[in-house]
């Protein structure tokens, strides 16, 4: 799929809570609750419903990262929506559930004290210090994270770039050089597998964030760090997705911060 995909949602979010009522807002507003029969729409009933232009249609495609509606409508598939949703069992009431949730997400604590101890984020820290340009690339629904993240830094004085919709165009709207850190969070690696190709036109030191073992093997990348232990590389709870990257950039915050933050942080209040 087109990995501008990975970005759908949450482009269009940023249109929809843009407050901007034209012609965008109005295409996102009518697909939005028809994303997953989007195949059976076409730019004529977009027209008719949502009051726009053919040529509308199109600058809205182009907007979103795609050539074309009937491009965009190949870019979105089941990598648009929170993996784990695609394997739950929606017949299992809350109680099932939640107990499950636990139990999983006491084993990811577990795990990624092994994976990613101290040692190792605080060594992420300081490679994010050292470069002067560092870009955070992730799909739409991992975007909230690493966007706090972003945001935490600035207490450091310490500017990062996230990348979370529009992909292919990032490599020509700020060319990546030598000096650069490239970080892809991809915790199933769905993610990861698409945007494989703009990886290796990146002239820039490469880290892999991912929950999944079946990446380990990948020579795009100067540095992969896996968050779980388990082989079958399957995250069908969504646990790794939702919480443990969350855990992870939580960590590497408070590493970071302590490594290189203003003293200012620390004064009581």
């Amino acid at each position: 799929m087109n990995v501008n995909g990975f970005g759908l949602l949450n482009t269009f979010c940023l249109v929809l809570n843009s407050g901007q009522h034209n012609s965008d807002y109005a295409i996102a507003l009518y697909l939005m609750p028809r994303l997953a029969n989007i195949q059976h729409i076409s730019i004529t009933e977009i027209m008719d419903n949502a009051f726009v232009t053919r040529s509308a249609v199109r600058r809205f495609c182009n907007r979103m990262g795609f050539t074309s509606f009937s491009d965009l409508k190949d870019g979105i598939s089941s990598a648009l929506f929170p993996s784990d949703l695609n394997a739950r069992d929606l017949e299992q009431d809350l109680s099932s559930y939640r107990n499950a949730l636990d139990s999983g997400i006491q084993r990811m604590f577990m795990q990624m004290k092994q994976t990613v101890n101290d040692d190792v984020i605080e060594e992420l820290a300081r490679e994010l210090h050292e470069h002067a340009h560092v870009t955070l690339a992730c799909a739409g629904n991992t975007s909230g994270v690493l966007n706090r993240f972003q945001q935490e830094l600035f207490f450091a004085g310490k500017l990062t770039e996230v990348v979370t919709s529009d992909y292919e165009s990032m490599l020509t709207r700020k060319p990546i050089q030598s000096a650069s850190l490239l970080v892809v969070v991809s915790a199933s690696g769905v993610f990861a597998r698409s945007f494989d190709y703009l990886i290796r036109q990146a002239n820039a030191s490469k880290i892999l964030i991912t929950a999944n073992l079946e990446l380990l093997n990948w020579d795009a990348y100067d540095h992969v760090l896996c968050l779980s232990e388990d082989q079958e590389g399957r995250d069908a709870l969504g646990i790794y997705g939702k919480y443990g990257i969350s855990y992870f950039f939580d960590l590497l915050s408070s590493s970071y911060l302590h490594l290189f933050g203003s003293p200012i942080l620390a004064q009581p209040k």
